[in-house]
């Protein structure tokens, strides 16, 4: 009697230790992306909206084909059709353009920045006026380096609309 008590009993702690933690949502970051929330508003308007697949929009603008404009030397080389939905920047020179006012940005959903060295962060890149980013929903950054949080967010300044995300790919 006593053992089919305590055998009961063990099964009914661990029926509950799984629905448990099968009904707490997890935070973990997915593909080694971190996001960075702006301010105490993004957090708590994007908890409110987010749900298990809140990152679908951009990872498929970040990692399927959309037409594409690159910046490179302070140039930028325009895909076809001139409606780019992604800029992408290979060099931190040419991030001076972002400030522009340039019509050709207003189909621009995702901006990528690669960044190949820790003195790039210096440049600081402030996209709060950039007026002709009306479509901007990500900024996207890739750094070649061993990167902070704290360091993205004094590199980067946006209005709350834009989430951005970092991603560490140092080259082997």
């Amino acid at each position: 009697m006593k053992n089919k008590l305590t055998l009961t009993f063990y099964s009914f702690l661990l029926s509950l230790c799984v629905s448990l933690f099968i009904t707490i949502e997890g935070n973990a970051q997915e593909n080694g992306i971190y996001e960075i929330n702006n301010n105490a508003t993004l957090l708590k308007d994007t908890a409110k909206k987010t749900k298990v697949n809140d990152r679908e929009n951009f990872y498929d603008l970040a990692f399927k084909i959309h037409p594409t404009s690159y910046a490179n030397d302070k140039i930028i080389k325009k895909n076809n059709n001139n409606k780019s939905s992604k800029l992408t920047f290979n060099d931190s020179k040419s991030l001076g353009l972002l400030n522009q006012n340039n019509t050709d940005f207003n189909h621009i959903e995702l901006v990528t920045i690669k960044l190949n060295s820790i003195q790039e962060l210096n440049k600081k890149v402030d996209l709060t006026n950039a007026n002709s980013f009306s479509n901007l929903k990500y900024v996207y950054i890739v750094c070649s380096f061993q990167c902070t949080e704290s360091q993205i967010k004094e590199f980067i300044r946006s209005n709350s609309n834009i989430r951005i995300f970092y991603k560490i790919e140092i080259p082997s």
